[in-house]
């Protein structure tokens, strides 16, 4: 009897040697990964360092996380690009226009490596949204 179970646990070894189980697929990683709390590069929003109330939480506990903007901050604006600007110009212009924070945009440019691929040109930008902005200025 011992030698037959034997024999049997050592085919089933050679078995799976053979024949893997296949591995999850790419939707049940993420899934997975989602579950643990973790996202995509492209998910996470930078927060520049310092300003205003860094480092201070009210008595009783930690901050809730900000809500979404208000719908008129999410609203897009109309900005021409001139023919020839440079990263740091371009920064400038958004920033007058009130669309975003031109360090941010620069620091996220660098970042990103969409230094040189800005076009010129009339865009509709989204206000506050810096991925959004590159990509539409990249297109």
């Amino acid at each position: 009897m011992g030698l037959g179970m034997g024999m049997g646990f050592l085919l089933a070894g050679l078995l799976l040697l053979v024949f893997p189980p296949p591995g999850p697929s790419r939707e049940e990683i993420i899934d997975r990964a989602r579950a643990y709390g973790m996202v995509f590069r492209e998910e996470v929003v930078p927060f520049p360092l310092g300003g205003e109330g860094a480092g201070t939480e009210k008595e009783g506990g930690p901050q809730a996380p900000p809500g979404p903007e208000p719908a008129v901050e999410r609203s897009e604006v109309l900005v021409t690009i001139p023919q020839g600007a440079t990263l740091e110009e371009i920064a400038a212009l958004l920033e007058e226009k009130g669309v975003v924070d031109g360090a941010l945009f620069e620091a996220e440019a660098r970042r990103s490596g969409a230094t040189g691929r800005l076009r010129a040109g009339s865009h509709y930008l989204p206000r506050g949204d810096v991925a959004g902005i590159l990509e539409r200025l990249t297109k």
